[in-house]
């Protein structure tokens, strides 16, 4: 069940200039961010990691390693190794040579591929070290620096998190938006759907086929764009007749059935 990372969703957050007192003063460029944990992706099974700003509005998955994603998931239980791994002995000898780990940022996505940079201080000197984001927060989470992601990469590409977003099931299937990078994800091309984050085991939905990872885009020839198109489209709909849900699973569309009961 596709759970890893998208329990929730809804608040957007977009960088804005805002007055303080006479002066303009333009949001930060970046966001800080903390790591809540890793997961498993069950439709690619590959490790994500799982970003989220401080204020809990929201997340952003990132797909990693299977290596790096073990080193992650010890850094937050705090679980050491018996011998140094690599991120060990890198963090070891920054730290013997008195280099400093002043903060990671998240800087850029290109075809799907994060970059990272690593900010370290060496006699008062700043230097700046291209970076994979896996390996990068590894030494943030070692080092306890802030971890920074671009503003305009969490727009793009965030979860927004609230209790409104997914909270609601309809008649077994809970949803949630679907961003750029998730449609990438699927391979999706279409301009509209959202996307299946869960189905209750022994609802109607689960029978008719309906699985999590689905992308559905019409409910009996209704185009669905959004979270509230999808839940005005259900409680329009009577106990009784046949609904169509036409939806997107393994790079082809497929249809389901479902019938309300009276």
């Amino acid at each position: 069940m596709k759970k890893y990372i998208m329990i929730g969703l809804a608040v957007l957050l977009i960088a804005s200039l805002g007055l303080v007192t006479l002066s303009k003063e333009k949001t930060s460029p970046f966001i800080e961010m903390e790591v809540k944990g890793v997961r498993i992706d069950p439709i690619g099974q590959s490790p994500v990691v799982i970003l989220a700003d401080k204020d809990g509005k929201k997340a952003l998955p990132i797909w990693v390693g299977l290596l790096e994603a073990n080193a992650i998931n010890k850094e937050i239980n705090q679980v050491s190794s018996p011998r140094p791994m690599t991120h060990d002995l890198l963090h070891s000898i920054l730290t013997q040579t008195q280099v400093k780990v002043k903060e990671i940022k998240i800087v850029d996505l290109k075809e799907q591929t994060y970059f990272a940079t690593l900010f370290l201080i060496l006699n008062k000197g700043l230097i700046e070290v291209d970076a994979r984001p896996s390996d990068a927060i590894i030494l943030a989470l070692k080092s306890k620096v802030p971890i920074l992601v671009s503003a305009k990469i969490l727009e793009q590409q965030g979860l927004a998190l609230s209790m409104q977003e997914g909270s609601e099931q309809r008649h077994g299937i809970r949803i949630q938006e679907l961003t750029p990078s998730l449609a990438s994800h699927f391979n999706f091309k279409g301009k509209k759907g959202v996307l299946v984050s869960e189905v209750l085991t022994g609802s109607i939905s689960e029978t008719s086929g309906i699985k999590a990872g689905d992308i559905i885009t019409k409910i009996n020839a209704k185009e669905v764009g959004s979270i509230q198109e999808f839940e005005e489209i259900f409680d329009a709909l009577k106990a009784g007749p046949m609904i169509r849900i036409l939806f997107f699973r393994d790079e082809k569309f497929q249809e389901a059935n479902l019938s309300l009961k009276p």
